[in-house]
């Protein structure tokens, strides 16, 4: 029933639409960024620094986005991210058919303008989310919200690959025009329903500023269960952008088409699809405990066979099941973080722990680049099973063997 009602509810469906499109797009340029930088200068040096950039703002700009977004209307804000968004892309499509001089700092500035206003964005859509949802359908709501990402990179991936097979700057058009999408499903949606929470006074002006950013890490770092799974998902987002660039090493170096590759990446949107069916039933089944230890442990055994072979097939099923879990993952985690802390404190909790976990991804996109080029791909693929093996070992440990009800885990410690 609780799916019923969701689909019924034209403004969340609306919201989700204009981002999912807009997902697509940035799926789509995402793989088109290191793509271009490799056809251009053939170092994966670079495509790491390039990837970075697209993910540096995950990790300065978390917080200060979850304080805006609690702060100021969630809609306008949006708005605001999107067309920082679409002057990025437009810049990189008109650079490209142009074939202007310094192509590569021209896709550094935009890679970091579009990662950045990806990061504003996302925090913004998740209380936005509640403000146009029941308490009673947050959970299928969330989990329609974590299927705009695989939605995003199976779609983006494979059109963005395509799309570069036909045209170098082909991926960015298709991005512009995610973008005006995404900007008009905004532009008619109520101001007003957007409109930040109250939250309880504090200090004035610069005090109030800085004690307002640091309340969201205060309150994920007091919960044990939020603590432990931002870290160790951090630790395997890093991992995972790792493999990202691997696989565009390999393709690139062995004559793969654009689409293969973009193909092999578009089948974690695949798993994605089929995690956030499952999620729910998963998430109400399973305590968060035992459902993220077992998370953990098949991304282990998905790690061992991508490190055994790089056959397109055997990447094709490794990088779904990647992205199924992934998914259950940000679901359950999403909901406890819902269930643990105050509406008008959301904002600033999503962020303080995507400092951590998605933080690590632009670490992952550098340490890949270099390690690619040192190691090569093959022992770069053991390297990273070791270190999957090892997290999952630590988080066997540090979790409890027991089942633990979640109420207690979501309790903050004295």
């Amino acid at each position: 029933m609780a799916v019923v009602v969701i689909l019924q509810n034209r403004r969340f469906l609306a919201l989700w639409s204009g981002n999912a499109l807009s997902l697509v797009g940035t799926a789509g340029v995402r793989l088109a960024y290191p793509l271009l930088a490799l056809a251009l200068f053939d170092s994966p040096e670079l495509a790491g620094w390039v990837a970075f950039a697209a993910t540096i703002p995950t990790l300065i700009l978390q917080v200060p986005a979850g304080l805006l977004a609690d702060t100021v209307n969630r809609r306008l804000l949006m708005l605001a991210a999107q067309a920082v968004g679409l002057a990025a892309t437009t810049a990189v499509l008109l650079a490209s058919v142009l074939d202007l001089r310094g192509l590569a700092v021209i896709l550094v500035v935009a890679a970091v303008l579009e990662g950045s206003a990806f990061v504003v964005f996302g925090i913004a859509e998740v209380g936005a989310v509640r403000d146009v949802v029941d308490e009673r359908e947050r959970t299928v709501a969330f989990s329609f919200l974590e299927a705009e990402q695989p939605i995003g990179i199976l779609a983006g991936r494979a059109v963005g690959g395509a799309l570069f097979d036909l045209s170098r700057w082909a991926p960015f058009l298709f991005n512009a025009f995610s973008y005006v999408f995404c900007l008009l499903t905004l532009a008619v949606m109520p101001r007003k329903l957007f409109d930040p929470r109250p939250s309880s006074p504090s200090a004035p002006g610069v005090r109030r500023f800085w004690r307002r950013m640091g309340e969201g890490l205060v309150w994920m770092w007091r919960i044990p269960y939020l603590r432990l799974t931002a870290i160790v998902t951090g630790f395997t987002n890093m991992l995972f952008q790792c493999v990202i660039l691997m696989i565009l090493v390999i393709g690139t170096r062995e004559g793969r088409p654009a689409w293969t590759v973009g193909a092999i990446l578009a089948a974690a949107g695949v798993g994605g699809i089929l995690g956030s069916l499952a999620a729910p039933r998963l998430e109400r089944r399973f305590s968060p405990r035992a459902l993220f230890l077992g998370c953990v442990w098949v991304w282990t055994v998905l790690l061992a066979m991508i490190a055994v072979s790089t056959h397109t097939v055997v990447l094709v099923v490794a990088w779904a099941g990647v992205g199924a879990v992934g998914t259950v993952v940000a679901v359950t985690l999403t909901v406890n973080r819902a269930r643990a802390v105050p509406d008008s404190a959301l904002g600033r909790i999503v962020s303080a722990a995507s400092v951590i976990t998605d933080g690590a991804v632009p670490i992952g996109a550098v340490l890949g680049g270099y390690l690619l080029a040192s190691a090569g791909a093959e022992t770069t693929a053991w390297i990273l099973l070791a270190a999957m093996l090892a997290a999952a070992l630590v988080c066997t440990r540090l979790l409890r063997p027991a089942p633990v009800d979640s109420r207690s885990q979501l309790s903050p410690s004295r």
